[in-house]
């Protein structure tokens, strides 16, 4: 119950927060009680476009002449998900229709899309007469900036076909397939999530044998466990293992193509909002994807990438699942973890030991900075990011212990769900002051960089000070002209 009352807490800090920000935040990766949650409409019920396929379709759908016609075509769908600087959105739905269409007369302008999708009741939180832990959907219109025929994977192609692709406007507080609850501390996928898409009054679809199809009946339901990820393509989400104490972790991992030379590892330990079973939600949620893209392999020369994923939190020190304000107790994941990481590089030959890497951010920040204090000896180098290990819970003898370890510590001055003044800043000093292997990258915010989000002050778009992993997977945190990436392509031990 304490752990519900100081999430309750939190959450309303957050809101707070964001609120004075101007910033309104989408169901999104994030952690260690970071994540924002939807905050669209809520409808408190679900939305009926759509109608029944099988009612909308005559069987003599598609046999009117070209001048016009009642023939109606019948859809299904699947989405595509990619993941963002704020987690994963929806960007395009690709729909399978019962005849084929070609492009002729079709423009965005042609359909509607109304997104409904399970969402965290945040009224909730202040109102004692509803229940937080039952969620309620919420409602939002989607925009399509693009429609054309296309092939099973969403690629456009020339002439009819019967698959016709919808992309989809998405912004940080649009199109997120996750719904983060307060309670429970994770993200999960939506369900319900539906797209509701309709023709616009007067348009109609052109079929392949020239009739007009003024009729359109699209299946809203949307299976997000089929969705297309582009971005997760040559990536082995199905890892499980468990450890001697019989507790089981999920893992997802990535491999350079095998030119027969030994590649680092690097291994990325996941915020609290990304615990679960499901491996895609940590690789999604915090824009881990980065990882597998061309740029950061080409800087370490094809790198593996393991992704634990724990059951709940890294920063559980007890059995019973206590893990706010961890003193500096081991994680009760700990010696999984470390036969997790021995059982993959063991499994892998290919993996240069003298090069293993690890990072996270938040819990698992904490996560990092107990592996390495647990095992001194062990990595090459460590970033820890906006990292939740209480400075206080850290012992001298510990801090001398990887003083020669390359660390790269980054944080933003405004995180308020870690603070660094309890967190990283004395930790630096203490290991400044004994001649350690410290680096920093150290941000006033946490801000769009693209220049594509602006806030209502037309300024750059503010995230959650706490979300200062972004700057790190989009390859800005330097110091003194050294990229980070770029650092630790080089360290070894």
């Amino acid at each position: 119950m304490m752990q519900k009352m100081t999430a309750l807490l939190l959450a309303l800090a957050m809101l707070l927060a964001l609120a004075a920000c101007g910033a309104s935040q989408d169901s999104s990766g994030g952690d260690a009680a970071d994540e924002s949650g939807s905050a669209g409409t809520e409808t408190g019920g679900e939305t009926e476009a759509g109608g029944d396929a099988e009612d909308a379709a005559p069987e003599d759908a598609g046999t009117e002449d070209a001048a016009g016609s009642d023939a109606a075509l019948t859809a299904t769908q699947t989405v595509v998900v990619e993941g963002f600087d704020w987690g994963p959105a929806v960007t395009k739905t690709i729909l399978t229709l019962n005849q084929a269409v070609t492009a002729d007369g079709v423009s965005p302008e042609s359909f509607t899309v109304v997104e409904t999708k399970e969402s965290f009741n945040w009224a909730a939180l202040q109102d004692e007469s509803l229940d937080p832990t039952v969620h309620v959907t919420s409602e939002a219109p989607r925009t399509v900036t693009a429609v054309y025929p296309c092939d099973e994977a969403g690629n456009q192609v020339e002439g009819a076909s019967d698959k016709l692709a919808l992309e989809l406007a998405y912004d940080p507080n649009t199109g997120s397939p996750y719904c983060y609850d307060v309670i429970t501390g994770q993200n999960t996928v939506c369900s319900p999530y539906e797209l509701a898409i309709t023709l616009a009054e007067g348009s109609a679809l052109a079929a392949e044998d020239g009739t007009a199809v003024a009729a359109l009946s699209v299946e809203p339901a949307v299976d997000l466990s089929a969705a297309l990820m582009p971005q997760l393509e040559g990536v082995d989400l199905s890892g499980s293992f468990t450890g001697a104490d019989g507790k089981t972790l999920t893992y997802a991992s990535y491999a350079p193509a095998d030119d027969g030379e030994k590649h680092p590892l690097v291994i990325w330990i996941h915020g609290a909002g990304e615990g679960g079973t499901d491996t895609t939600i940590p690789l999604l949620g915090n824009k881990v994807t980065a990882l597998y893209g061309e740029e950061f392999q080409s800087i370490m020369g094809g790198a593996y990438v393991l992704t634990p994923q724990t059951p709940q939190f890294w920063l559980c020190y007890d059995e019973e699942g206590n893990w706010q304000d961890n003193p500096g107790t081991d994680s009760i994941y700990l010696p999984t973890l470390k036969e997790l990481i021995d059982s993959y590089v063991a499994a892998n030959p290919n993996i240069d030991a003298d090069r293993i890497y690890v990072g996270g951010c938040s819990n698992g920040g904490y996560m990092t900075m107990n592996l390495i204090l647990a095992y001194p000896d062990y990595f090459a180098a460590a970033f820890p990011i906006c990292e939740a290990y209480l400075d206080a819970g850290i012992t001298d003898e510990q801090l001398a212990s990887i003083a020669d370890l390359p660390v790269w510590f980054v944080y933003a001055e405004n995180d308020t769900v870690v603070p660094p003044d309890l967190y990283e800043i004395p930790t630096i000093e203490r290991l400044q002051a004994i001649g350690a292997d410290v680096h920093t990258s150290v941000f006033p915010d946490v801000h769009d960089t693209t220049g594509l989000y602006t806030g209502e002050d037309g300024a750059a778009y503010q995230y959650m000070g706490h979300w200062s992993w972004l700057y790190f997977f989009n390859n800005q945190c330097e110091e003194e002209g050294v990229s980070l990436w770029q650092w630790l392509s080089e360290q070894s031990k």
